[in-house]
């Protein structure tokens, strides 16, 4: 496995063209792979087609891996297209002949220009900035005859140690092959894989459970025919029963954040060491919990919560879909793919222990809920052991939520219009606790009654350095979060709160400025520089003294 990252030649090919074809590309440049190339200061919030260029000594047969980008790429080897991506944030895995032997030259054309087509993941009007360019990480390897394709391990039974452990044999693979299966390092067990796929019940030796308080990792390594496959797990189970989230059978309530993996100087590709910064933050603040949307999350973010004992909702792409795009058969086909990646990339993370899809999508038509148990179905396929969710900005018109295990709501009281609190200038706290009542009364159905209650976000924004006691001030921002966290925490049918958000993200400087001055969603509790405010103290304050 030979890593690409690194510095690649770049070129811009202009805003209102397609991609002209590398002998019409002028390379100006060289810019940072994994990089966004709308954060450079000679490209910055222009749109259109960024052409990256590297140079790969290879040959024969090859497998080229890039673990997410976007919003659209084409990909090209020694000037002939091998690929498209039109599944941004999912991984991407090319298999082709590289030629012979030598020196070839690799080409990614990244789209970043508004689509509003009604087939698009990631089109122009979600309310997070479209950065293009190449986020993750990029490798290529020599494809083997065969090879161990695929380990899935489900934790079973949390008291006696034992796992499901899937694989999946790739390639001309033998039709009968003898497997080693070590945990830590100790003696193997032995299985029999027959026809490329085994799932075989093994016993976790002097395992340790893994928890957001005792967050402990194991490791496999599964080997067969002389391949060799590693994956690191965690023993724990999730459950949604009798209107609770359990983990390893006990009660959780889930506290924290909502975050996009965005920073203003690098997109999409946050660097490790920020990614681990942001995360210890929110634990060290008292908080077990991110939500990550909207957007399959990068192997950084999950390895990272994995190891510090963070709680995440991982979740496929979608935000505000309505019918045209609900009744589009491609779009419909996209999100059913990128769900399937996604549940098939995470499933050996102990921290994912929600999985989700499309943001607010229109959950009262019957298209959306189709769609929704559609989606449903593919992750109980895939995995099963998580439950699923969605998060609903209509509850009260929704006719979806049945179809899933957890209802999540996103609410926006006291600040955005809604009966209680329409007209408020001033914080108003006895508002905010009969409208958040009012949604509590959904739970009463019979549908309901066993299914856990997440508040999936909630929020209101507050300008940097304004100051005063009405709204987008940070003083109001804080009284506001402080009052919602306040309510979770007394509040036991409730398992859960998300924030919106931990950070200010840059959305747009279009018709939506009235609501997102300065171009960003200013409803983060730090701005985008991850510099608190006063909302961020207060809560620490608060959490604090609840002994969180």
């Amino acid at each position: 496995m030979i890593s690409l990252n690194g510095f690649w030649d770049f070129g811009f090919s202009g805003e209102l063209e397609e991609y002209p074809g590398a002998d019409k590309v002028k390379f100006t440049t060289s810019l940072p792979v994994p990089g966004c190339f709308d954060v450079e200061p000679r490209f910055k919030l222009r749109r259109g087609v960024g052409v990256y260029r590297t140079r790969v000594v290879t040959g024969g047969p090859v497998t080229l891996t890039f673990d997410g980008l976007g919003p659209k790429a084409e990909f090209f080897w020694d000037g002939r297209s091998i690929g498209r991506c039109d599944l941004p944030f999912s991984r991407e895995v090319l298999r082709f002949d590289a030629g012979a032997e030598g020196e070839h030259t690799l080409i990614v054309a990244v789209d970043n220009r508004a689509d509003d087509a009604h087939d698009s993941l990631f089109p122009g009007f979600y309310d997070f900035y479209r950065h293009g360019g190449i986020y993750r990480p990029v490798s290529i390897c020599r494809t083997p005859d065969w090879e161990i394709g695929y380990v899935k391990i489900i934790p079973r039974d949390i008291v006696r140690g034992i796992a499901d452990v899937t694989v999946e044999l790739a390639g001309a693979f033998p039709q009968e092959v003898e497997a080693n299966f070590s945990f830590d390092g100790r003696t193997p067990e032995v299985r029999r894989i027959s026809g490329g796929r085994g799932t075989f019940s093994l016993t976790v030796p002097d395992f340790r459970l893994w928890s957001c308080e005792t967050p402990h990792l194991h490791r496999l390594a599964v080997s067969a025919g002389g391949k060799v496959c590693e994956k690191t797990f965690g023993m724990r189970t999730v459950e949604a029963a009798d209107g609770r989230l359990l983990v390893n059978g006990k009660p959780v309530k889930l506290l924290g954040y909502n975050r996009h993996d965005c920073h203003p100087d690098f997109g999409f590709a946050v660097p490790e060491a920020l990614v681990k910064r942001d995360l210890e933050l929110i634990k060290a603040q008292g908080c077990n919990f991110i939500r990550g949307c909207h957007y399959p999350q990068s192997e950084t973010v999950l390895d990272w919560c994995d190891r510090l004992g963070l709680f995440v909702w991982e979740e496929s792409m979608g935000w505000g879909n309505g019918e045209l795009d609900l009744t589009n058969e491609t779009f419909r086909a996209r999100q059913h793919e990128q769900t399937r990646r996604m549940a098939r990339k995470s499933v050996n993370h102990p921290c994912v222990i929600l999985e989700g899809f499309m943001n607010e999508l229109r959950s009262d038509l019957e298209p959306g809920r189709t769609l929704v148990r559609e989606l449903a179905a593919i992750l109980k396929e895939e995995d099963g052991s998580r439950p699923v969710t969605f998060a609903c900005n209509i509850p009260f018109k929704d006719i979806s939520m049945p179809e899933v295990d957890v209802l999540s709501f996103n609410i926006y009281p006291g600040w955005y219009a809604n009966p209680q609190m329409s007209d408020v200038q001033q914080f108003d706290a006895e508002g905010l606790e009969t409208a958040l009542r009012k949604y509590e009364t959904l739970l009463e159905r019979p549908e309901f009654k066993d299914k856990p209650f997440i508040i999936s976000e909630i929020g209101g924004a507050a300008l940097p350095g304004w100051h005063g006691d009405v709204r987008w001030t940070e003083e109001y921002q804080a009284e506001l979060a402080c009052a919602v966290f306040e309510h979770v925490l007394a509040a036991e049918r409730c398992s859960g709160l998300a924030i919106w958000m931990f950070c200010d993200t840059r959305s747009y400087n279009d018709y939506r400025i009235p609501a997102r001055p300065r171009g960003f969603n200013n409803k983060g509790l730090m701005d985008e520089y991850r510099r608190p405010k006063l909302a961020w103290n207060a809560v620490t304050k608060l959490l604090k003294k609840a002994g969180k």
